[in-house]
């Protein structure tokens, strides 16, 4: 994967997480606003492709349930949210170690 394209993916993952960042404000939700923000910090400092593979199989361990976690959600717009950051998350598992940085 070229340099180009895994920063494409970062960046599609950093809208997700601003999304959700929006959501949690519309919806009042400061637990996951919380998450959120310490998905955006997860986010902040990656520098190749194997950072944001690593990265995204760490924020996708939210999935799993827990404090934070994204199993239920209570509006169509964190609904919305939540399916565009898994998403994006599972495309940017497919940013392997051994691809440019």
């Amino acid at each position: 994967m070229d340099v180009a394209r895994w920063q494409s993916r970062l960046d599609d993952v950093r809208r997700a997480v601003e999304q959700l960042r929006d959501a949690c404000a519309t919806d009042g939700d400061a637990r996951r606003a919380s998450t959120a923000a310490w998905l955006e910090g997860l986010f902040a400092e990656v520098t190749s492709a194997n950072e944001l593979r690593q990265s995204a199989q760490q924020a996708l361990a939210l999935y799993a349930g827990g404090m934070g976690s994204f199993q239920d959600v209570g509006s169509a717009t964190m609904a919305a949210a939540v399916d565009t950051l898994r998403s994006t998350l599972r495309v940017a598992l497919s940013a392997h170690p051994w691809d440019a940085s």
